[in-house]
């Protein structure tokens, strides 16, 4: 089962931190009803408040993962650092391929 709870908790974060980087790069992001017959563009200022939620759930399931793994201070660092280069090249990938 603890291979199964990493596997879901790395999951979310990956698809979190995905999601707030699209999210960024799109400037917004497009709704639609549950049915699909109609859809709604969330501009910037109201995507980003979603973007931020999107990286703090992102952040919790590093976070959570670092601490099952016991990891020292170092690691710690690096994986701030690899967190932040990811979330900045592929908002800047995504940004250039989207425009």
């Amino acid at each position: 089962m603890r291979k199964a709870q990493f596997a879901a908790v790395f999951s979310l974060a990956f698809f979190a931190l995905a999601g707030g980087c699209l999210t960024i790069a799109g400037h917004g992001f497009t709704t639609s009803s549950k049915r699909g017959h109609w859809s709604v563009f969330v501009p910037a200022p109201q995507a980003y408040v979603m973007a931020a939620i999107m990286f703090v759930l992102s952040l919790l399931g590093v976070v959570w993962l670092l601490q099952q793994a016991r990891a020292p201070h170092r690691v710690w660092l690096m994986a701030a650092a690899g967190y932040a280069g990811t979330a900045f090249l592929l908002t800047r990938a995504w940004a250039h391929w989207l425009h």
